[in-house]
């Protein structure tokens, strides 16, 4: 398995691992109702483009829940910096 350089952003992981295999995020159905569902419980939860390719790569297993883990982590820490 190839170590992830600490300097490589995970937007840049996430489309290298797209590219290679070939895929998109697509909007299930699941997906939508997840949304409507959150909205309408009052929660304020939004995922972004990179979080929701993670997790894409993850359902077509191919990711492991242990990089999926290390891969979103270091991503918040990208986005919100303190």
């Amino acid at each position: 398995m190839k170590t992830i350089e600490p300097t490589q952003a995970v937007a840049t992981i996430l489309s290298r691992y797209q590219r290679r295999r070939n895929c998109q995020v697509p909007v299930t159905a699941t997906d939508i109702y997840a949304d409507t569902l959150a909205r309408v419980c009052g929660d304020d939860v939004d995922l972004d483009p990179v979080e929701r390719g993670l997790i894409h790569l993850k359902r077509q297993k191919v990711i492991s829940g242990r990089r999926l883990v290390a891969l979103l982590a270091r991503h918040q820490r990208e986005i919100r910096p303190e």
